[in-house]
């Protein structure tokens, strides 16, 4: 191979590489604090999500957690300054948790108006669809950030962590978690996902799990309110304490996914979809799956 044929190679790769793990997000200070003037004073200036807090202060407190670090080596704490400073309370009833299902929770939620996801908080609202990392001679690497996969306690991956354990802290009443029953690589729930690790273990003072099941208009239907790692869902919530109801395809989620899809099948029929619900006493007893 020629000199100009290994160099080639070598751009090719690197393109690659780039391309799957870009850096820290370009003018992400600039987007950062524009994101927490449009939260206060346009979408969000009004009750219950207000809030008065300094964006050059969030921002010091965002950047100084990870800057000047290794990725690798950024724990959960790190954000703490951050998290304590923007954090707020969810209205009654309104908390949403989501898993595989981002685009159609945030639809549903409707931006706060319907329901309140993590992404509509402070919190989550300013570093939603932002990637960054540390460097130690620049503060911020521009040019490649670790992947999720890379190391536990990558910059993203910690955030996340700590901004998901605070929202489920602040939600109370009834809440919500939509899940999607259609995943054809995993499972619907996960003993991995953040809801289990972070999020069930952090709730406080909640009345009941409303777990929402949505399935793809056109199949498959691998999993339900009675079958699958959904079973175990259920049975880690027993186990914390709380009690749930479990939906599969409720109306209003038909009726969001028709409309990207009126010519669906199922949005010709008069009515597809079945509700599975639990009404379980409070119990920290493991109970047989098979006995709901």
């Amino acid at each position: 191979m020629s000199l100009f044929q290994t160099a080639a190679v070598l751009c090719l790769v690197f393109m690659v590489m780039g391309n799957n793990n870009p850096g820290t997000t370009l003018h992400l200070k600039e987007i950062f604090i524009g994101r927490c003037w449009d939260y206060k004073e346009i979408k969000h200036k009004e009750f219950p999500l207000r809030t008065d807090v300094n964006c050059n202060d969030l921002w010091n407190d965002f950047y100084k957690a990870f800057s000047y670090q290794a990725p690798c080596d950024v724990a959960m704490e790190h954000y703490k300054e951050y998290i304590d400073l923007a954090s707020q309370n969810v209205p009654e009833n309104k908390g949403m948790f989501w898993s595989g299902t981002y685009d159609i929770a945030h639809e549903y939620a409707e931006a706060g108006k319907r329901f309140v996801t993590l992404e509509d908080t402070m919190i989550g609202f300013l570093a939603n669809s932002l990637i960054w990392c540390g460097s130690g001679s620049t503060g911020a690497n521009f040019t490649r950030c670790p992947s999720w996969t890379d190391c536990p306690l990558e910059s993203s991956e910690s955030f996340w962590a700590s901004a998901s354990r605070e929202f489920a802290s602040s939600v109370n009443g009834d809440v919500y978690l939509m899940l999607d029953g259609s995943r054809k690589d995993k499972p619907a729930y996960s003993k991995d996902s953040f809801f289990s690790k972070y999020e069930l273990p952090a709730l406080e003072n909640v009345n009941k799990i409303v777990i929402i099941v949505k399935h793809n208009l056109d199949g498959p239907i691998k999993e339900t309110c009675s079958n699958g790692s959904i079973i175990d869902l259920q049975e880690d919530i027993l186990n914390r304490g709380f009690v749930f109801n479990c939906l599969d395809d409720p109306a209003a989620i038909i009726h969001l996914l028709c409309a990207d899809d009126p010519e669906a099948r199922e949005c010709k029929m008069v009515n597809r979809n079945e509700s599975y619900n639990t009404l379980l006493p409070v119990i920290n007893s493991k109970p047989s799956r098979f006995n709901y």
